[in-house]
């Protein structure tokens, strides 16, 4: 499986430890040749991509998209979109370090990607504890 980083914002990113994140999220992952794309964005192109399939008209921190089903060579298995100025803002409130917070969002939209849901309490926890097994490996 590929990833791919796609900046298009002025923010410096996180790319060496998402890289390893994402290596450990999909080293059980059998769609070796399908690509996943992890894409950095304004609030202003996240409030849209919200509205448009949320109807939320609000911007938001992280969405994933599902794609193709098809593990074919030239598949997109899945798309990211992370708001780093949501980012940022997020972890100015909650004391994190920006990067830690970029690369939570990554393992959260990945797990996204992946079937993991935070719906009701049961698929809450259990993204929950997926995301920290995870995280720990990655950033402490």
């Amino acid at each position: 499986m590929k990833l791919n980083i796609l900046n298009t914002t002025r923010a410096v990113i996180p790319e060496r430890e998402i890289k390893r994140l994402f290596a450990h999220i999909i080293k059980n992952i059998r769609y070796s040749a399908s690509t996943i794309n992890i894409v950095f964005v304004g609030d202003k192109k996240i409030m849209e991509l919200n509205n448009n399939y949320r109807h939320i008209a609000k911007p938001t921190d992280v969405l994933s998209f599902n794609i193709d089903d098809d593990a074919g060579k030239d598949s997109i298995w899945g798309e990211i979109y992370i708001s780093t100025v949501t980012a940022k803002r997020y972890a100015k409130a909650d004391g994190m370090d920006t990067d830690k917070m970029i690369i939570r969002l990554c393992c959260h939209g990945l797990l996204h990607l992946m079937g993991y849901d935070h719906k009701n309490k049961k698929e809450h926890e259990m993204m929950t504890s997926k995301e920290a097994y995870y995280l720990k490996r990655i950033i402490g």
